[in-house]
């Protein structure tokens, strides 16, 4: 009975949660291996009336890294003609503010354990610099606004005599940008560990 109990406030509560890991994010007219950025953020979630275990879903994420060594394609320094393939290394320094809005719905594996598919709208800012050895920018954004979407996978753990659950996700967000010189860059792949709250008295 207290099992069915938590497993019902859990599919009809709102919650709210916080999480941390890493990213990985597509920098158009680079190549070589991007390091792994540290991500942070929340997320909340509302259960849409007469639907069982489907939530309003929002996120947010934080991801940064400078100093970075990577290579840029000289090709684009030219924004008309794109004269070789050729690549130089540069110093690069990124940032991303990621705001996720859509819908979650949870699958019920066992008792103690949920698998949640999401997925919607996304909303990014957009930061970031790349400079020669000689200190010469070469490729600079700031607080750019890019829309896209994004889809992820969320395996949740919980506790019979908690409100709290703990939680792992997956989640990819595509940026859509028109600009030439970037067409398909600044996506993001999360992975972030994280803690959730439901707003429900025991």
């Amino acid at each position: 009975a207290t099992i069915n109990a938590q497993s019902y406030l859990r599919s009809s509560s709102p919650f709210v949660g916080g999480m941390a890991g890493v990213a990985s994010v597509n920098l158009s007219g680079t190549e070589g291996q991007v390091p792994l950025s540290f991500a942070f953020g929340g997320s909340i979630g509302v259960p849409v009336p007469l639907i069982k275990n489907l939530f309003l879903y929002a996120r947010t994420s934080y991801i940064s890294q400078s100093n970075f060594q990577s290579f840029y394609n000289t090709s684009y320094l030219n924004s008309n003609v794109q004269l070789s393939d050729d690549f130089v290394e540069v110093n690069s320094s990124f940032s991303q503010l990621i705001l996720n809005g859509g819908l979650l719905y949870n699958i019920l594996v066992s008792d103690d354990l949920v698998l949640g598919i999401n997925g919607g709208l996304t909303y990014m800012v957009i930061n970031q610099e790349a400079r020669l050895r000689t200190g010469r920018v070469i490729s600079s954004i700031e607080n750019e606004n890019i829309w896209g979407a994004f889809g992820g996978l969320i395996a949740e753990k919980r506790w019979d005599d908690s409100n709290f659950s703990t939680f792992a996700e997956a989640q990819y967000n595509y940026a859509e940008s028109d600009a030439v010189y970037r067409s398909g860059a600044l996506s993001a792949m999360n992975y972030t560990f994280g803690v959730r709250y439901y707003l429900a008295s025991r």
